[in-house]
């Protein structure tokens, strides 16, 4: 072989072997890397804190808190035209309200409420002369959360609001059972005042046939009082109704039917009982029919103006032996309009009401009226009006004006009394 020929050769034989052995360095350079990257990643885990998982028990979450407190200045003047005497006084007060809403499951709740109250612990001089059993005298008041800034700092009582649990095997229908809200579809306070919580059972059916109407059904038998050897006092409710919805107006309208039983079985050692029983003796007795309609159309997506109207009828053949007159007056009445913007949460919106109603003095159990005006009594007709204006998200300030007066005289031994009440309230909500 040619020398010349033999030192190619032997370079080209060297350049390769020099290119197989870098070739060999980047391959085991480039398998280094994603090592080096790993071991990295390695320490980084081990310098993070390590994320806790949630230790909040799943029955925590399916719980919602909800309340409110209101502080209110009240005003009041009571013409009483029978004793010849005027009552004038100015009250501050605090109502504190606490719910929780718990889930069960897919188809069952349970609500519970506290809340703040009034509590009769005074005696008056007729009940010390007629010698009456102090404690039939002394209770919660049940048509008021309201608790008067009063004797001496004592501590002040809170009761159980409400509790009771719903079962809702469809969307349209909902069974409750327990100490509960309201039922039925009311527009005033004409028939049942707003912080009457009553217990029982009640059914509620809502059914939307088609987009624009829905069905609805409600009934309830609720408990009014519990007898060891005669039946129980109780009323069974039913009602029937509708909810129209078209573009921007809605509507619900219902009609009611109202039975108390056993009212004269009703125990005469508690307040309560024992009003019953005086209504029973005199002559009083109530089946009633009632019909509602709420009515509002909305405004420019934010505003809406309404017309509300509740009428109730004692249906009851009162004895007219024993309450003369008195008998025919069974009819109640409400009628009111309302406007401003369809919620209250933040500042510059506002909601306002004007009313008026008339409750004859044989329409309706007085145990369950607005407890405001007139003291809370039947015979008693006037206006209502009221504003709340929103000042801060969940802070809002309203006013209301109550003026009530004797619907006849006649009854009233010939006289009239005027009942003046001014609320002014400021509203927290969380």
């Amino acid at each position: 072989m040619d020398l010349k020929m033999e030192d190619r050769m032997k370079r080209i034989a060297v350049t390769m072997i020099m290119a197989a052995v870098l070739a060999m360095s980047f391959t085991l350079m480039g398998a280094e890397e994603p090592k080096k990257e790993e071991a990295v990643k390695e320490e980084v885990k081990k310098v993070e804190p390590k994320k806790e998982e949630s230790s909040v028990p799943d029955w925590i979450k399916n719980i919602k808190l909800k309340g409110d407190f209101r502080f209110r200045y009240q005003y009041q003047n009571f013409e009483d035209a029978v004793k010849d005497d005027t009552l004038e006084r100015n009250r501050l007060r605090y109502r504190a309200r606490i719910g929780l809403e718990a889930k069960v499951n897919d188809w069952a709740k349970v609500h519970f409420g506290i809340a703040s109250g009034s509590y009769e612990s005074k005696i008056t001089a007729d009940q010390l002369a007629a010698g009456d059993d102090i404690k039939a005298s002394l209770g919660q008041d049940m048509r008021s959360t309201n608790q008067t800034f009063d004797d001496f700092f004592s501590h002040k009582p809170v009761w159980i609001d409400y509790a009771y649990a719903e079962f809702t095997p469809w969307s349209w229908l909902t069974l409750s059972g327990g100490k509960m809200k309201n039922p039925f579809h009311t527009t005033s306070e004409l028939i049942w005042d707003g912080d009457i919580t009553p217990e029982g059972a009640a059914l509620q059916f809502k059914y939307a046939v088609i987009d624009e109407l829905s069905l609805i059904a409600n009934a309830g038998i609720f408990i009014l009082d519990e007898i060891k050897a005669l039946d129980d006092p109780m009323m069974a409710v039913l009602q029937i109704g509708a909810a129209v919805k078209v573009a921007d107006f809605d509507a619900t309208a219902t009609l009611s039917y109202y039975d108390p039983m056993n009212l004269m079985n009703a125990e005469s050692n508690t307040n309560e009982g024992s009003k019953m029983r005086g209504y029973v003796a005199q002559g009083y007795y109530w089946k009633n029919i009632a019909a509602a309609l709420d009515a509002s159309y909305t405004i420019a997506e934010k505003y809406q103006v309404g017309l509300m109207g509740e009428v109730t009828a004692n249906l009851y053949d009162l004895n007219k032996t024993a309450l003369g007159d008195k008998a025919d007056d069974n009819l109640a009445f409400f009628v009111g309009v309302k406007g401003g913007t369809k919620a209250l949460k933040d500042l510059g919106d506002f909601q306002s009401s004007f009313s008026y109603r008339q409750l004859g003095i044989a329409s309706w159990i007085p145990f369950l009226i607005d407890a405001d005006p007139l003291d809370g009594n039947v015979n008693a007709e006037g206006i209502k009006f009221d504003i709340k204006a929103g000042l801060y998200k969940n802070f809002s300030a309203a006013a209301t004006l109550n003026y009530f007066w004797t619907l006849n005289k006649d009854f009233n031994k010939d006289k009239t009394n005027k009942d003046l009440i001014l609320q002014l309230d400021l509203n927290y909500k969380f």
